[in-house]
C-alpha cells in the first residue's frame, strides 16, 4: 500500500499543507514540527525509494562505525542506514557504514582515525579503552563531531552517547527477575556478560546486582565468563552452568549469545523450569518469547537512535543546540503478550 501525505500528517499530528511546507523547505515552521514531521517521514517509509533512484546532493557525510559481531546484532543498525538513505539525504546528509573486528579497541582506534580523514562526524559503538578515548580526542582537535552509540565512553570530548541508559536496563531485568521468583525455592541466578570492554555491559550488570542486593537479597548472584557477543561461547558455558547448579532460578544475559543459552535451557529441559532475561528484540528472541524459553526481552529502539544519532550530528554542524529535537530512546520490556 503506497504511504501518502495524508498518512504522514497523521502520524506526525500536523496538517497536510504543514508536511508539505517542511518537504519543500519552505518556512514558517517551528523546529519541533520540523522535527516531527521528519519522524513520521522515517517512522512511515514515506520518503524511501529503490535504490537506484537519484538522490539529491548531501552537504555533510556522517559515518557510522560498528563492530562486527558474531549474533549479526549490528547488522541491524546497518540495515536502517541504508533504509533510511534518502531521509537522511533531505537532511542534507549522507551517511556511511563501516565494520570492524570487534573487542579489539587499536583496530577501532585506527579506524575512527580513517574514517575521520574525510567525514563530518561519527558515531559509534565505543569500547570504553584508553587509545579508544585517545581517538576521539584527536578527532575532537580538529572539529568532528563524535557519538557514542548503544554504548558509552568516558571521554568528556564526544558530544553525546545515544542509547539507553543501561545502569536502569539493568535494575530493570533484576525487577523482573524477583517478581517472576516470588513464589521460588531457588537461590542462585546467573549473570552472563559479552564483555566488560562494553561500558554499557557492565553498567547492565552493576544496575542488575544493585536490585538484587536492594530487593531481592536471598539471592546469589553467579558471574560467568565472558563470552563475547558468541553464541557457540555462551552455549558451552551455559550448559557447564545446569550441569553443576541444581539451585538456578534465573539467568539474565546482558548481550549477545542469547541463542547459545536457549539452545542449553531446552537441551537440559530447564526452559520452563528456569527464568531467562536477555536483551535486544529481533525475530529470533520472538520466537524465544512465543516458545516459552525467554521469559522477558528488555529492548532498544534502533530506529531511533540511529535518527537521533544523525539530528546530534547534524545539529553540531548546523550550530545549533545538540540537542534540538532530539529524543532518548527509553527502556522497552517485551513479554510474549506484546511482541507484535
Amino acid at each position: 500500500m503506497k504511504i501518502t501525505l495524508d498518512d504522514v500528517a497523521k502520524e506526525a499530528g500536523v496538517s497536510r499543507a504543514t508536511v508539505d511546507r517542511v518537504l519543500n523547505k519552505r518556512g514558517n515552521v517551528k523546529e519541533a514540527t520540523v522535527d516531527r514531521v521528519f519522524r513520521a517521514l522515517y517512522s512511515t517509509r514515506y520518503l524511501i525509494e529503490p535504490e537506484d533512484t537519484e538522490k539529491p546532493p548531501s552537504s555533510y557525510i556522517f559515518d557510522f562505525v560498528f563492530p562486527v559481531a558474531k549474533t549479526k546484532y549490528f547488522e541491524t543498525f546497518a540495515e536502517e542506514i541504508k533504509n533510511f538513505g534518502k531521509i537522511f539525504a533531505s537532511m542534507k546528509a549522507e551517511v556511511r557504514v563501516h565494520t570492524v573486528v570487534g573487542f579489539d579497541p587499536q583496530v577501532l582506534a585506527d579506524k575512527l582515525l580513517e574514517v575521520g580523514e574525510n567525514t563530518d562526524g561519527i558515531a559509534f559503538v565505543a569500547l570504553d579503552h584508553p587509545i579508544v578515548r585517545d581517538a576521539v580526542r584527536n578527532l575532537s582537535d580538529q572539529g568532528i563531531g563524535v557519538i557514542s552509540l548503544v554504548s558509552d565512553i568516558s571521554s568528556q570530548e564526544r558530544l553525546a552517547y545515544v542509547g539507553i541508559d543501561n545502569r536502569s536496563a539493568g535494575r530493570t531485568a533484576g525487577l523482573l527477575m524477583g517478581r517472576f521468583l516470588t513464589a521460588s525455592e531457588r537461590k542462585k541466578v546467573a549473570v552472563f556478560v559479552g564483555s566488560h570492554s562494553y561500558r554499557g555491559h557492565e553498567e547492565r550488570e552493576a544496575g542488575f546486582k544493585s536490585m538484587i542486593r536492594e530487593r531481592f537479597p536471598r539471592f546469589r548472584v553467579l558471574e560467568m565468563p565472558e563470552v563475547l557477543d558468541d553464541d557457540a561461547k555462551s552455549l558451552e558455558h551455559a550448559r557447564e552452568l545446569l550441569a553443576e547448579e541444581k539451585d538456578l532460578a534465573c539467568i539474565y544475559n546482558v548481550g549477545g549469545g542469547t541463542l547459545g543459552i536457549a539452545q542449553a535451557l531446552e537441551e537440559s529441559g530447564h526452559q520452563d523450569d528456569i527464568v531467562f532475561v536477555a536483551h535486544e528484540l529481533n525475530d529470533a528472541t520472538r520466537r524465544l518469547l512465543v516458545n516459552g524459553t525467554l521469559d522477558a526481552v528488555i529492548n532498544q529502539d534502533i530506529k531511533q537512535e540511529v535518527y537521533s544519532a544523525v539530528d546530534i550530528l547534524l545539529n553540531y554542524k548546523l550550530g545549533d543546540e545538540l540537542m534540538l529535537g532530539v529524543q532518548q530512546p527509553k527502556v522497552e520490556i517485551y513479554l510474549s503478550e506484546n511482541i507484535y
